[in-house]
């Protein structure tokens, strides 16, 4: 199979249409006619990702977070982003990228969230895009309500991370969104269509406290977590195509420090 087909398998499941225009995905680097055996699947593509792919003798990257995104004007090969170039261009090795994308998508990041939360009524919560199945973020009911210091415990469990919790722990939670990643800027959508928490990642001081005025609780379960999923569903969209799939082991950028 060719790289470029590689690519359309995947943009059948989420087409490049349901990224944000701020986004930047699809193959962003290398030849769409490579043939290829193997792929590499990632959350990250990064220098150290990039190392893996070549030890494993990887032909190709599939990747939630993409490179380029901020665009370059040099190629400088003192800096990690360079060198990374260098050697994906050296190994002959593409890269394609499927980022806003995948979070909005039927059955993407968020869609797979709901289901670890055993989500009924699940709705999506911001529609961009006139493709009704699609969009970021998802809103559902839990199968019993709890309450928000058991929810937070729940998340963690879930989640395999420790959290971070906002909110009124006495509050019973019955109705919670999921947006994975970092969307703290889609919180007071959640709470105007009911949400009594939301779970999501890389949330700042001041603008956690902001929000929890609105009351709504908050789990700031970080970015990492509530997106290493996606590896899952990669290797579940290759799965009857012929290659074969290597999950990378991308670990999370932060580590939690035992203070006991």
């Amino acid at each position: 199979m060719k790289a470029k087909e590689t690519v359309k398998i995947i943009e059948k499941f989420c087409p490049e249409n349901l990224a944000y225009d701020w986004d930047n995905v699809g193959l962003l680097v290398g030849d769409g006619e490579k043939k290829i055996k193997t792929v590499f699947v990632t959350l990250d593509t990064n220098l150290t990702t990039v190392k893996e792919a070549i030890s494993k003798n990887a032909d190709m990257i599939v990747s939630h977070h993409p490179i380029l995104l901020g665009g370059i004007k040099r190629i400088d090969y003192n800096t990690a982003e360079g060198q990374m170039i260098k050697l994906l261009i050296e190994n002959n090795i593409p890269v394609f990228a499927a980022h806003t994308n995948m979070d909005t998508a039927k059955g993407g990041i968020n869609d797979k969230l709901a289901e670890m939360f055993s989500l009924t009524d699940v709705e999506i919560l911001e529609q961009h895009t006139p493709n009704p199945n699609a969009g970021l973020g998802r809103i559902g009911k839990l199968k019993s309500p709890v309450k928000f210091s058991e929810f937070s415990k729940m998340c963690s469990e879930i989640l395999n991370t420790p959290v971070r919790a906002a909110g009124d722990e006495d509050k019973i939670i019955t109705t919670i969104a999921v947006a994975g990643g970092s969307c703290s800027e889609i919180i007071p959508l959640a709470k105007e269509k009911g949400a009594d928490a939301i779970v999501t990642g890389d949330l700042k001081y001041h603008n956690t406290m902001d929000m929890t005025y609105l009351d709504i609780c908050i789990v700031d379960a970080g970015h990492y977590p509530t997106e290493i999923c996606v590896m899952d569903i990669f290797e579940n969209i290759l799965k009857n195509t012929g290659v074969n799939i290597i999950k990378s082991e991308n670990k999370d950028i932060f580590k939690f420090v035992d203070i006991s």
